[in-house]
C-alpha cells in the first residue's frame, strides 16, 4: 500500500513538472508551417515566410520546410482546438510517457533505486523541455530500443520487430532525429551479424539463431527502407553531417550543440541537468564494467549502442536524452548488491518511505509554483508581442530586418502581411552572414566584430570633447562608393523596417547597429518597449507612420536600460550587461550609477571594451570641466 501511494505522488510530480508556459523560440515557426501545410494541403516548395532566399531552393531549405510536417500539422490542429493548453499537455504527455516507460524498465533494479534514477532522468530532461518535434524523437528512440531488446530476450517471438518499420515511417516524417534510429538499427544489425558469424557467446554475447537472425536482418532493412519514405529521402542525413562539419560554426552559440563540459562553463547553462547526466553516465559505466569483470564477457550489441550514444551525448547536450533512452534500458540487467540485507531493510523502512513521500509532495508544489502562467504562451526574450502588434496595427508593408531569435515569432504573427529577413530555421546561410554584417554594422565581411563596435562608439564622441581611439578605424580600404557594407545591404534588400533589439540575446552587449542609428537621419525611431525597437526608413511612403509615432532618438538609451536592468538584477557573471547599462546611464548623465556599473563590469572582465570606453568618455567629460564624477 505504501508503494502505491508513493508511485501515485511520483507520477503526479512527473507530469506536473513537464507542464509550463511555451517559451521556445522555434515553436512559432513550427506552428505557422503546420498552418500553411494544413490550409494549402501541400508542403511548401519554397520558403513562404522570408523574402531573403525566395526562388533559391537548396537541399537545406527543402529539408527544413518539409522534415517535420506531420508534427507541425499536429501542433497546428491541437493549437487550433485547445490553444497553448493543448500543446503544453501534449508536451507533458510525451515526456511523461518517456519517463514512465524508463521507470517500468528500471523497476527490476529495485523500487527505491529505480525512483532515484528516474528523478535524475527528470532533472536531465528539464533542459530539453521545449515544444519542438524533437521530443517525439526521444520517445521513438526509447520505444525502438525496448522493441529490439524485447525481441532479443525472446527471439522465438518476432512480433515486437514488426512495429519498427511503421514507426520509422512516421518518425522520418516527424523529426530528423530518425537518423539516430537508423544508427541504432545499423549498429544492432552489425553487432548481431558479428555475433552470429563469430559465434563465441562467452566472448561477445549469445548470437541469435539462424531463423531469428534472418527475421531481424530483414526487418532492419525494411525499417531503414521505410524511413526513406519522406519528402527529403536522405536530406536529414546530409543536413546532420553538414551541421557537424561545414556549418558547425553556425551552432557554436546554440546551447543544444555545445558539449556537456561547455554547458557547465557558460553562465546560461543548465548545470543541474548536466550534473545529473554525469551521475547517470557514471552509474551506467560502473555497472557495465562490473558486469564485464564478473562475467568475463561482453554483449557486443549492448556495448556498441551504449558507447555510440555516450559519444553522441559528449558531442552535444541535445543528444543526452538519446543516451538516456539507449543506455538505461540496455543496462537494466546489470544489477549488483540487490541481495544485500541492508537494502531489503531500506525498502521496508518507514523512514525511507516518508522521506520519498515528502520529496515528491514538494516536487508537486515546485511544479505548481508558477501555476498562473502554466498554460500560457510567450516570453519577451523570444516573443516580441508588442512590436508585432505595432506592425500589424500599421499595416503599410515593406521588408523587415530582424535578428534570428525573434524571427520565428514574427513569422507566426506577421505572415502574410510581412516577411522576415532571418529566423531560427537558418534556411539561408547567406542570410546569417548578412544579418551579422548589418547588426554589427560591418564595413566589410572580414571586419572583426569588436572593431565595428569600437568604430560605432568612437563616432558618438562629440567633437568638442575630443577623441577616443579604441582601435584602428581604417580596417579596410576606402570603399569606392563611400558606403559601408551594412548600408549597402539595407539598400540591396530594400529594408524599410528595422525591427531589432538594442542588445544581443544571452550576452546583452549593445549591437553596433543600435549605436549607428542614433546618428542616421535616414532612419526614424517609431517604437520601443524594453524588448524591441522599430525604426522606419525616412521616406514619403511612411510619412503618416512617422508623423504619428516619431520618437526622440535618445530614447534608445531607455531601451538599453530596460533590456539590461533585469539581467543585472539577476547578478549574471558576465560583464556585458553591466557595461551596456553603464553606457546608457552615462549617456543619460546618471554618472554615479554608471560608474558603479563600469566597476562591476571590469571586475568580471578587465578587458571589457564598453566599460573602458565609458571610463574614457567620463574622463573627457571631466577634462572638459563638466565633472561628471
Amino acid at each position: 500500500m505504501k508503494e502505491k501511494i508513493l508511485i501515485c505522488f511520483f507520477l503526479i510530480a512527473v507530469f506536473i513538472n513537464f507542464l509550463g508556459p511555451i517559451v521556445d523560440p522555434d515553436f512559432p515557426f513550427h506552428l505557422k508551417t503546420g498552418e500553411y501545410i494544413y490550409k494549402h494541403k501541400e508542403l511548401p516548395e519554397d520558403d513562404p515566410f522570408s523574402f531573403y532566399g525566395q526562388g533559391i531552393i537548396t537541399e537545406r531549405e527543402k529539408f527544413i520546410l518539409s522534415q517535420y510536417w506531420i508534427t507541425q500539422v499536429i501542433f497546428y490542429e491541437i493549437y487550433s482546438l485547445m490553444g497553448p493548453t493543448g500543446i503544453i499537455l501534449l508536451r507533458a504527455a510525451v515526456f511523461f510517457t518517456f519517463v514512465f516507460l524508463l521507470w517500468l524498465t528500471l523497476r527490476k533494479r529495485g523500487f527505491y533505486s529505480s525512483l532515484v534514477i528516474t528523478v535524475l532522468i527528470i532533472l536531465i530532461l528539464q533542459a530539453s523541455k521545449v515544444d519542438r518535434p524533437q521530443f517525439f524523437s526521444f520517445l521513438f528512440t526509447l520505444v525502438l530500443i525496448l522493441l529490439i531488446e524485447r525481441f532479443r530476450g525472446k527471439p522465438d517471438s518476432p512480433i515486437p520487430l514488426f512495429f519498427i518499420p511503421p514507426m520509422m515511417l512516421f518518425w522520418a516524417n516527424m523529426h530528423g532525429g530518425f537518423v539516430f534510429g537508423i544508427a541504432i538499427i545499423l549498429i544492432s544489425t552489425l553487432s548481431e551479424a558479428l555475433k552470429y558469424f563469430v559465434n563465441k557467446p562467452n566472448l561477445i554475447g549469445q548470437p541469435l539463431k539462424k531463423k531469428a537472425a534472418l527475421i531481424f536482418f530483414v526487418v532492419a532493412l525494411l525499417a531503414i527502407s521505410f524511413s526513406y519514405i519522406n519528402p527529403n529521402t536522405n536530406g536529414a542525413l546530409l543536413i546532420t553531417l553538414e551541421s557537424h562539419a561545414n556549418t558547425r560554426w553556425l551552432y557554436e552559440v546554440n546551447r543544444e550543440y555545445i558539449s556537456p563540459a561547455q554547458e557547465m562553463s557558460v553562465y546560461y547553462g543548465i548545470r543541474t541537468s548536466v550534473i545529473a547526466f554525469f551521475f547517470i553516465l557514471g552509474f551506467v559505466s560502473i555497472v557495465t564494467c562490473l558486469h564485464m569483470a564478473r562475467t568475463k564477457s561482453v554483449d557486443i550489441t549492448i556495448f556498441a549502442l551504449i558507447f555510440f550514444s555516450a559519444v553522441a551525448a559528449f558531442t552535444a547536450v541535445r543528444y543526452i536524452p538519446f543516451f538516456i533512452a539507449v543506455a538505461l534500458p540496455l543496462s537494466k540487467g546489470y544489477r549488483f548488491l540487490n541481495d544485500k540485507n541492508f537494502l531489503r531493510g531500506l525498502r521496508k523502512s518507514s523512514i525511507v518511505f516518508v522521506l520519498f513521500l515528502i520529496f515528491f509532495v514538494l516536487a508537486v508544489g515546485f511544479g505548481l509554483k508558477d501555476r498562473n502562467n502554466m498554460f500560457k504562451i510567450g516570453h519577451p526574450l523570444h516573443y516580441p508581442g508588442g512590436a508585432a502588434n505595432f506592425l500589424l496595427s500599421n499595416r503599410v508593408g515593406g521588408n523587415i530586418f530582424n535578428q534570428h531569435n525573434k524571427g520565428s515569432y514574427l513569422i507566426w504573427k506577421l505572415y502574410p502581411y510581412y516577411k522576415v529577413f532571418n529566423d531560427t530555421r537558418f534556411i539561408s546561410l547567406e542570410a546569417v552572414y548578412d544579418t551579422d554584417a548589418i547588426a554589427y554594422t560591418l564595413e566589410d565581411y572580414r571586419q572583426p566584430l569588436n572593431l565595428s563596435l569600437a568604430n560605432a562608439l568612437s563616432a558618438l564622441v562629440p567633437e568638442e570633447l575630443g577623441k577616443i581611439s579604441i582601435a584602428s578605424i581604417n580596417f579596410v580600404d576606402k570603399l569606392k562608393d563611400n558606403k559601408p557594407l551594412w548600408k549597402r545591404l539595407l539598400d540591396r534588400y530594400k529594408i524599410d523596417f528595422i525591427v531589432h533589439e538594442a542588445c544581443a540575446d544571452y550576452t546583452w552587449g549593445i549591437y553596433p547597429l543600435t549605436l549607428r542609428l542614433l546618428k542616421e537621419d535616414e532612419w526614424v525611431l517609431v517604437y520601443y518597449d524594453g524588448t524591441m525597437q522599430i525604426f522606419v526608413r525616412n521616406k514619403e511612403k511612411y510619412s503618416k507612420v512617422i508623423k504619428k509615432f516619431k520618437l526622440p532618438k535618445e530614447l534608445i538609451y531607455d531601451e538599453i536600460i530596460l533590456e539590461t536592468t533585469p539581467v543585472v538584477r539577476q547578478k549574471v557573471p558576465i560583464a556585458a550587461p553591466y557595461s551596456s547599462l553603464a553606457f546608457a546611464l552615462m549617456m543619460k548623465e546618471d554618472y554615479e550609477d554608471a560608474k558603479k556599473m563600469i566597476d562591476a563590469a571590469l571586475e568580471l572582465d578587465k578587458k571589457d571594451l564598453m566599460a573602458h570606453f565609458c571610463n574614457a568618455y567620463l574622463a573627457l567629460k571631466q577634462k572638459a570641466g563638466e565633472k561628471p564624477i
